[in-house]
């Protein structure tokens, strides 16, 4: 895996500096290095057979020891999430066949599932009570860094069915660790915290580029937005990873607290807008906020850092490529287009994926000998400023037309006051597809949106219902389940928590 060397040099370097911080149980980068190097020796007793390493254990201080054990040469690291549900858990599992299972012990029903899947599993919290973590001749385990061989097997966002799953090659991360540690300002080996999953890729690429750097790296045991405000305040933390939702998170529980200390924030996942600007700026009046746009089949393609003095023109792009990376805009016979005209993004670059395992239906992620999409929509300005016109899936057809969810859920987010909102479309007899606007907001100011949506939307892109909505279904990463939301908005289920507005029409 790309930053075992890394590691191995910051424990000679600065052995008792703390390395991570989870949920206040800490490592030491020279307990990090022997534990996880014992670990691995300890795999490579295990008849494994060439099947990849699962890692189950969650955001526990056992998992970036299990991350660097499992993924060291000849090693295939598989990250699952153990709080999946059930029948996916089942699902993954059987799919992934793993040689070994890595899991909590108190994690009784992922025991269960890996007996009765026949699956060898390990306790590694309990087997680290034993370890032989002070022994000195253990052999570094930190070769083929830059080697294009697989080390990952980790899976898209799915929240109603199975995610699908890709693997990706040791080089791909490393170059991007080498191409994002001076675009990020990571030299100074900032304290880092992501207050999410370790499963998901942004949380654990996060891990690793702060292991890359030198940084002290904090998290959670699950996202809470209190308490991980709490924790850049007594930690001093300097450096905050998240996903905008998150942003929004913190706003309604932060009471008007300042956290000058915190220097830069990054934002992934989705669009960072202007709502969330606006609350991450009240809260980290001193922070550079940067965001960039990516793919967990493309890494990054994009970086933007936002400027004050013009932050409307900041946000209306996400920035210019990523370094080593190359962005194309092309049209649908592959012919590029000129600047300024919209087509498919296409990329050339060393962190796009090898392939999927499963659930490749060929409608998003293409690759060819030139490059690879996802299938956005967007275009590149006289400045190479790429701006992003639809995310995949994010048109639809109603009455006809060509809509882009993501522009009225722009609009309304950009209104002073709105905490967050959603635009989802759902089946309709006539239409085909309708527009129902969800938004989070003091109730006064939700109820005048309709008609600040007449006066700056087209008619044919007016949302057919708006409804108040004061609790958000959220994945364990801190996204909002959009398909939780339709499927509630079509079978009428509103309960307490979203009420209808009335549409201004």
């Amino acid at each position: 895996m790309p930053v075992h060397d890394r590691v191995q040099q910051h424990a000679r370097k600065y052995p008792q500096s703390v390395a991570i911080n989870i949920d206040g149980q800490t490592l030491s980068w020279q307990q990090l290095w022997r534990r996880s190097q014992a670990l691995y020796q300890y795999i490579l007793t295990q008849p494994t057979a060439g099947n990849p390493v699962a890692i189950a254990t969650g955001n526990a201080i056992a998992f970036p020891i299990a991350w660097l054990a499992a993924t060291a040469q000849p090693f295939t690291a598989a990250i699952v999430d153990p709080q999946l549900p059930a029948a996916q858990l089942h699902e993954m599992l059987s799919r992934i066949k793993p040689g070994l299972l890595l899991l909590n012990q108190q994690d009784r029903a992922t025991i269960a599932l890996a007996d009765a899947l026949q699956i060898r599993w390990l306790a590694v919290d309990r087997w680290l009570e034993n370890d032989p973590v002070n022994a000195d001749d253990l052999p570094a385990f930190s070769q083929g860094m830059h080697d294009a061989t697989p080390f990952l097997i980790n899976f898209t966002s799915g929240t109603t069915s199975l995610p699908k799953a890709f693997v990706r090659s040791r080089r791909s991360w490393r170059s991007s660790f080498e191409n994002g540690e001076a675009i990020f300002q990571l030299t100074d080996a900032p304290s880092t915290l992501f207050p999410g999953p370790l499963s998901n890729g942004i949380g654990l690429y996060c891990l690793n580029e702060t292991l890359y750097a030198g940084g002290c790296f904090y998290s959670l045991g699950k996202w809470q937005p209190d308490g991980a405000l709490a924790l850049i305040a007594r930690q001093q933390i300097q450096r905050l990873v998240v996903v905008p939702t998150m942003i929004a998170g913190f706003a309604r529980v932060a009471d008007g607290q300042l956290f000058p200390g915190l220097l830069n924030l990054l934002s992934a996942g989705s669009k960072l807008e202007l709502n969330h600007y606006r609350q991450a700026r009240a809260l980290f009046p001193e922070a550079q906020i940067q965001e960039y746009y990516g793919a967990s089949e493309l890494g990054f393609v994009a970086v933007s850092t936002l400027n004050d003095d013009s932050i409307s023109d900041s946000l209306a792009t996400v920035g210019q490529a990523f370094p080593g990376t190359t962005i194309e805009i092309l049209d649908d016979d592959g012919a590029p287009v000129a600047v300024n005209q919209p087509g498919r993004i296409f990329i050339r670059s060393e962190q796009i994926i090898e392939g999927y395992l499963w659930g490749d239906d060929g409608s998003a992620f293409k690759k060819y000998a030139w490059g690879a999409t996802v299938s956005d929509i967007g275009y590149l300005d006289e400045r190479q400023n790429l701006h992003i016109i639809g995310r995949r899936g994010n048109m639809i057809v109603s009455g006809g037309n060509n809509i882009y969810l993501s522009e009225i859920e722009t609009t309304i987010k950009s209104i002073r006051g709105v905490i967050e909102a959603v635009v989802i479309a759902i089946d309709d007899n006539y239409l085909g597809k309708k527009i129902v606007a969800m938004i989070d907001a003091e109730l006064s100011l939700a109820e005048t949106i309709p008609l600040i949506c007449r006066e700056q939307l087209a008619k044919y892109k007016l949302p057919r219902h708006y409804y108040h909505i004061s609790r958000w279904p959220l994945t364990p990463a801190g996204k909002i389940k959009r398909a939780e939301l339709e499927i509630r908005i079509a079978n009428h289920d509103f309960r307490t928590d979203l009420t209808e507005l009335p549409a201004g029409r």
